[in-house]
């Protein structure tokens, strides 16, 4: 390892040794070329005669130079600049000076400076110092601060009461009117109590009468119709039928015997009869005389399905399907 080590640093002293020689011939060997020729020429060959010390000295302006001239802003032509015998213009040549008269001096004081601009001949360009003028600035005032102590003495301060105004608001209400329904000629076997003369009203058919039944609410029956009594005068045989009362707008169902629906608001309510039967509202089922109103009457209470009014009609329908194809009216009875 100690002879690894000392070649190269024999090889380290070599190299800088030729180093330093070679810098040192360079010092010398340029001092030798400026010895041998410290001044030269070198022939270019453009002849050329432009002098510059005539061509352009001699063509400045001694007036007023202005500030920006514009034609520095255009670059020469520098082919006829080394043309020679070619005269180049480079700068704007100034207009004739022309005496203008001088308008009166205008003075602008500021705060803090004055300005005094003076008009001169064209051309011509006066230079005016701005002369500064000290102006004293006035001295704030000072401002207390508002106080914000409370008032020892309370201020009552009083509130005008609101007044509410009222908004009316119309709400459209639909009124229907009653339309006129055509009704039947009253046979003249339907009187206003039972005769044993009846009116036979074939099955599907039906009879719409006039009338004038007031819905007040008071629980009562209020409308009876009557049936043919049976042979043996001890009842009826009760015929499928359907009895509706209308205000010349709607029409409400009061009873209907042949659905097998208790009709609660009647004397013919089957819970109440006897004899049960399956099913119950059979057609031309024996009703005792017990169970009628005045032997052969159906009573009904219309309060119980319709709402408080005055119905002026009454509607008779016999449903299809009857035994003896038609059902029996004797009379017909509103009770007060």
């Amino acid at each position: 390892m100690k002879a690894v080590d000392r070649e190269r640093l024999d090889w380290t002293i070599v190299v800088i040794t030729i180093l330093v020689i070679g810098f040192i011939l360079l010092l010398v060997a340029g001092q030798l070329a400026l010895r041998f020729a410290p001044r030269w020429e070198l022939n270019t060959s453009m002849n050329s005669h432009i002098d510059p010390n005539s061509t352009f000295v001699a063509s400045k302006p001694n007036g007023f130079i202005e500030p920006v001239d514009a034609s520095i802003l255009t670059p020469p032509d520098w082919d006829d600049f080394l043309t020679p015998g070619v005269t180049v213009i480079t700068g704007t040549p100034f207009p004739p000076t022309t005496s203008t008269a001088s308008p009166e001096a205008t003075t602008v004081s500021s705060a803090t400076s004055t300005v005094t601009i003076a008009a001169s001949p064209t051309n011509t360009f006066v230079f005016i110092p701005w002369t500064p003028t000290s102006t004293r600035k006035p001295k704030p005032t000072k401002t207390d601060a508002p106080s914000t102590d409370i008032p020892s003495t309370p201020t009552l301060i009083t509130a005008t009461p609101l007044t509410p105004t009222p908004t009316v608001t119309l709400t459209p209400t639909v009124t229907q009117t009653p339309v006129v329904i055509p009704t039947d000629t009253t046979p003249p076997e339907i009187g206003t109590t039972p005769d044993g003369v009846v009116y036979l009203l074939p099955s599907g058919g039906s009879l719409t009468l006039g009338t004038n039944l007031v819905a007040n609410g008071d629980g009562n029956f209020d409308l009876v119709y009557y049936e043919r009594q049976s042979p043996a005068g001890n009842g009826i045989f009760l015929d499928w039928v359907i009895v509706e009362i209308g205000d010349g707008t709607n029409w409400y169902t009061v009873f209907y015997w042949g659905d097998n629906i208790a009709d609660t608001n009647s004397n013919m309510d089957f819970n109440r009869l006897p004899n049960p039967q399956i099913p119950e509202e059979t057609d031309q089922r024996d009703i005792p005389t017990a169970s009628l109103y005045n032997g052969t009457g159906i009573a009904i209470d219309v309060d119980a399905i319709v709402p408080p009014g005055t119905y002026s009609y009454i509607r008779f329908t016999a449903p299809s399907g009857d035994a003896d194809n038609q059902m029996e009216i004797d009379a017909v009875e509103v009770l007060p």
